[in-house]
């Protein structure tokens, strides 16, 4: 428990809620004083009565106040123990990310997902292959990275056909050729609907030449959409990398393109933007 509670934010949040819960109780300590006052009615009795309330009130209000402000959390961490899936997976994705009172810890996400995985569920099996193959809260398994990408690709999911056909690149290219290119019209219906994680998947597919043939303009083009749209900081920072390793004139055609889609979808100015043309970098 030590491990998974983040004490500093229940610290200063139960103060803040305390506080809260104090006013509320101050407030209706003045107003029953008042009401007894008024009535007539004095001595012990009625301080006692008057303890009792004001004690009733505090405590209703505090946890009224952190049910407000824990309850998606508490929710979704009940339902995983309820046994479904889906709560299940969100019970990882919380431990995986951290936040509220919950400290980040990929070690506990792995069971969570796991559980979630054995009964079908395709977004924790793809959470569990990215686990086993990049050692996220376990040890690095290819093995059973490749077993869990291919169950969730199984299920439809995109990124895990990519991420099955990265794993296979070696040992079996038509394999992994056909993962890569089942999973390129999905997501380009995904990058088209403005997911930025599949266009940024997509320019990877067309930079290293996965299921396509190479093509670093159309590369770059999926690529500046995915900075736009939003992708995690290291991955804008591989984008704008990328882009200034090209030759002008494909800077140019790219960018044209990923603002005429902004334009045209009317998303100018989401997400970050898109850096201008550059020279190459040497």
């Amino acid at each position: 428990m030590n491990g998974m509670i983040d004490w500093g934010y229940v610290r200063n949040w139960g103060a803040i809620l305390a506080l809260t819960a104090l006013g509320a109780a101050l407030l209706w300590g003045l107003g029953y004083a008042v009401y007894l006052n008024r009535i007539g009615s004095r001595g012990w009795a009625s301080t006692r009565r008057w303890l009792k309330t004001s004690l009733a009130v505090f405590s209703v209000s505090f946890l009224v106040a952190t049910a407000f402000r824990e309850g998606p959390v508490l929710w979704a961490l009940f339902k995983g123990r309820l046994g479904s899936p889906e709560g299940k997976y969100r019970t990882g994705v919380l431990y995986l990310q951290g936040g509220r009172f919950l400290q980040r810890s990929p070690e506990r996400a792995v069971p969570a997902f796991r559980r979630a995985a054995d009964q079908g569920h395709t977004l924790a099996q793809f959470a569990l292959a990215r686990a086993y193959r990049y050692g996220l809260g376990t040890r690095k398994d290819q093995a059973e990275a490749l077993r869990w990408a291919e169950a969730a690709a199984q299920g439809g999911h995109p990124l895990a056909m990519v991420l099955a056909g990265e794993l296979l690149q070696d040992s079996s290219p038509a394999e992994a050729g056909s993962f890569f290119k089942r999973a390129l019209p999905l997501l380009r219906v995904q990058g088209e609907a403005g997911d930025g994680q599949a266009c940024f998947t997509l320019g990877f597919l067309y930079r290293q030449g996965f299921g396509v043939v190479p093509d670093s303009e159309e590369a770059l083009y999926w690529m500046l959409l995915a900075r736009r749209l939003g992708i995690s900081p290291p991955q804008a920072f591989a984008v704008e990398a990328y882009g200034k390793s090209l030759p002008p004139d494909q800077q140019v055609r790219a960018t044209s393109r990923a603002q005429a889609w902004l334009r045209a979808h009317g998303r100018p100015q989401a997400g970050l933007p898109i850096p201008p043309p550059g020279p190459p970098t040497q």
